[in-house]
């Protein structure tokens, strides 16, 4: 039987709020910048629009689960596949939803950071050890960047 009032009580690991924030702000912040193809977009984009034309394969670079998620994000902000990705700097048609085609990469590559706490944390490693962890990975240049673009392997990371 329940008895009236009901009471939860919770804890809250504010690190992991607080590195999980940082986190989606660094990878989240500024998609659409710059609006060209930069770096492995011309690369992964080429399969995206495959996908959207209803074109499925295998390639070298490993299993097409990473490809597929994103198509998806592709997908979702509405791309039909119609674009030519051939080289870098190529500016993006105003139709096309940069933000969009970033996004699921950004977010998987900043799920990355509270992953790293928690699983430091799993370990049984100290909480300072587990917040330099996840600060070397929110904090590591070529990770900022990197979980920016659309790139197969941040997403499968997860």
């Amino acid at each position: 039987m329940l008895q009236f009032p009901l009471v939860v009580t919770t804890q809250v690991d504010l690190v992991l709020v607080l590195v999980s924030l940082l986190a989606l702000w660094t990878r989240l912040s500024h998609l659409s910048y710059p609006n060209a193809v930069v770096f492995d977009e011309v690369y992964y984009g080429q399969f995206v629009s495959l996908y959207m034309k209803r074109v499925f394969f295998i390639d070298e670079s490993g299993p097409p689960l990473g490809h597929t998620i994103l198509a998806l994000g592709a997908y979702l902000g509405g791309f039909d596949g119609n674009f030519v990705w051939n080289r870098i700097g190529a500016e993006y048609p105003s139709s096309l939803s940069v933000w969009s085609l970033r996004f699921l990469p950004a977010l998987c590559g900043a799920l990355c950071v509270p992953l790293v706490y928690l699983l430091t944390l799993e370990l049984k490693f100290s909480h300072l050890s587990a917040l330099g962890a996840s600060a070397l990975l929110l904090l590591g240049e070529t990770s900022a960047g990197d979980k920016l673009l659309p790139q197969a392997d941040t997403s499968v990371t997860l």
